[in-house]
Parts: C-alpha cells; sequence; structure tokens
C-alpha cells in the first residue's frame, strides 16, 4: 500500500511539472496580459501567447534603444513575501510598448507629470495584481477613500474586493454598468476581452501636494470582444479629470475620479463610433513616437 502510495504521489507530481511547462510554453501566466484580448482582429479572442510577448519583448527593447525611450516606473513589484493574485508579478511589457507607441506627451524626467503618473501605474498594478490589500504599499492603508463620478466612496478594503471597474463605474446606471452585480473576476474579463492592452497617461498636472489635480487619457484597440460586440481595430479614448490627496510619503488617501463612462461603454457596445464621442477633448494630438519615427 505504502509503495503504491509512493507511486501514485510520484506521478502526480511529475503531472503537474509537465503541466507548468507546457503552460510556460503556451501562455505567459504571470503577465499583464491575462485573460486579454488578441494583438489583430482574427475573431478568435484568444490572449496573448507567450511566443507573441517575446517578440513584443523584442520590439520594446528595439524602440527603447533606437529612440532613448523609457518605460514607466511601477515601485514595489520585487518585495519579498508578497501575495500575487496570478501567482508571481506581472509583465507589462506589452502595456509599455503600446503606451510608448501610443502616449501623447513625453513628461520630463522627475516631473510632477511623471510622477503621479507612475504612482498611478503603481496603484493599478498593485489592486490588479496583489492578493492582500494590506500590501498595497501606494495607498495610505488607514486614510485611502475613492470615488468616481459622485457614486459611492470606497475605502481600502472595499475598493480592492469590488476591483477597480468596479469602483470607477459604480455611479452607472444599472443597465449600463451593474456594479452590485459584478464581481472583481467578471469586471476584469470583461474588459481584458476587449483590449489586448488598455495604457493610461497623464496630461497635464495643475496642482502640486499635498492635493494634485490632473488631467488623464486611457486608450486601446478594440481587437476582442465586448457583450459579443467584436471590435473592428477602432482605436478607443477615454479622458477624464482626477483629484487625489497625497500624504508626506506621496501615498494616495483621498481619490476622486471625472469622466464620461456612458460613452465609453457605448463605443464597446456599438451603440455609438468612435467618432461620436470625446467631442470636447484634444484626441486627435500629435504622437510623439510617430513623429520619432518621421525624423528617422
Amino acid at each position: 500500500f505504502l509503495s503504491e502510495s509512493l507511486r501514485i504521489a510520484r506521478d502526480t507530481s511529475m503531472a503537474l511539472e509537465q503541466t507548468k511547462e507546457e503552460r510556460k510554453l503556451t501562455s505567459p501566466s504571470l503577465a499583464q496580459t491575462h485573460m486579454q484580448g488578441p494583438l489583430a482582429v482574427n475573431g478568435s479572442g484568444k490572449a496573448l501567447t507567450r511566443a507573441e510577448l517575446e517578440e513584443v519583448k523584442k520590439d520594446l527593447e528595439k524602440i527603447k534603444a533606437e529612440f532613448g525611450l523609457e518605460e514607466p516606473v511601477r515601485s514595489f513589484m520585487g518585495e519579498e513575501d508578497t501575495s500575487w493574485i496570478f501567482g508571481g508579478p506581472p509583465d507589462y511589457s506589452l502595456t509599455n510598448y503600446l503606451y510608448l507607441k501610443g502616449r501623447t506627451h513625453v513628461h520630463k524626467p522627475g516631473s510632477l507629470e511623471q510622477i503621479v503618473e507612475n504612482l498611478v501605474k503603481t496603484w493599478e498594478m498593485e489592486r490588479s495584481h496583489k492578493a492582500d490589500c494590506r500590501q498595497h504599499q501606494s495607498v495610505d492603508q488607514e486614510r485611502f477613500a475613492i470615488s468616481a463620478n459622485g457614486g459611492k466612496v470606497f475605502n481600502n478594503s472595499e475598493a480592492h474586493k469590488v476591483g477597480n471597474y468596479n469602483v470607477l463605474l459604480n455611479a452607472c446606471p444599472a443597465d449600463l454598468w451593474d456594479s452590485e452585480k459584478s464581481t472583481w473576476e467578471d469586471s476584469h474579463h470583461k474588459f481584458r476581452e476587449a483590449f489586448a492592452a488598455f495604457p493610461w497617461e497623464v496630461l497635464q498636472v495643475y496642482s502640486g501636494p499635498p492635493k494634485v489635480a490632473f488631467t488623464w487619457r486611457h486608450w486601446g484597440t478594440f481587437t476582442g470582444t465586448y457583450e459579443e460586440n467584436k471590435g473592428k481595430g477602432e482605436k478607443v479614448e477615454m479622458f477624464g479629470f482626477g483629484t487625489a490627496v497625497v500624504n508626506d510619503k506621496l501615498q494616495l488617501c483621498d481619490v476622486e475620479i471625472f469622466y464620461n463612462a456612458e460613452e465609453f461603454i457605448s463605443v464597446l457596445r456599438g451603440q455609438k463610433t468612435v467618432d461620436e464621442v470625446n467631442a470636447d477633448w484634444n484626441s486627435g494630438a500629435t504622437c510623439p513616437f510617430a513623429a520619432m519615427v518621421a525624423k528617422k
């Protein structure tokens, strides 16, 4: 009986190791691309493969070297004993690649704009990938509160439990987005099926600490599917305004975000075209990367 149990345990262990190796070869399991849409419009809805991710990494290093570009800094990704939702720290290569190619502003190193941008990117990383909100170092654990468009004010643990999407869409009508019926997993899956990545940038910062006021832009290529509506490769942009009170450690304390959620969802549902939204924003701003390429 003992030898048979040992054999079963050994075979099970070997099978698990083989599954891990197969997974390594087929999908970037620890990447930011978890459950994301395809790079190109192909109707498959499949996430990025490991081979595709490796090609993205090569292209990322190429444009960094050729044009002297630097990736955004997301802090607190190397701390020991971090409890990661997907088993390890995320790989933001794809998001950074599309950010560098698609941003409309290049902020000076050490500028307030760059500091705010990196802080928000760190917060997004921790909220989306660290399982224990007590390990989130971008926020003041006791004081943190966040709301969007005048909706519910969430404290640190509440915001982490429901996820960023449910927080930022909480004020929407239920027929547009029902936060009460949407779980953390449901909300992330919904948007990651639509976009391969969804980069974010700071446009302008109007006041410094302790209360920072800023405008921002989110954008992505709609290659996947949202509520059975298939994207056609159109660039979907979202613009907004925010304020963030920070403490002396530059941790987020009180965050308020404002943007037109209804127009954004309407585009993804196919009810409006990208030309019908963001009329009050300069969405046609010149891309600095495109200008760099043109000079070559």
